[in-house]
């Protein structure tokens, strides 16, 4: 993955957040680095909301396994861990898809 498909999807992804989640005037302060678990920006119905969008976006599921707090501290470790599943899909053989 090139840095500007990551700034790409970093940007997607911290569009969504802010203006797609309802998060109020938390909007204008949220960043890629800003903590939105710890701000309550992501509880469990906005993490559903961003979920279904990154399966309708991307067409990828994230496992339980990936559902922890490192991966979903800030809009940036969100845009890491769809990078990683992207690139996990790609690898997998076809039967595993």
């Amino acid at each position: 993955m090139t840095d500007l498909n990551r700034a790409t999807l970093l940007d997607q992804l911290l569009y969504y957040v802010t203006n797609e989640l309802e998060i109020g005037a938390l909007a204008e302060k949220i960043t890629t680095d800003s903590p939105v678990l710890e701000w309550g920006v992501l509880d469990s119905v906005r993490t559903a909301r961003l979920l279904a969008h990154i399966g309708s976006e991307d067409g990828l599921r994230v496992p339980s396994r990936d559902m922890t707090d490192e991966h979903f501290r800030t809009v940036g470790t969100i845009t890491d861990l769809v990078l990683s599943l992207r690139t996990q899909t790609a690898a997998a053989p076809l039967e595993n898809r």
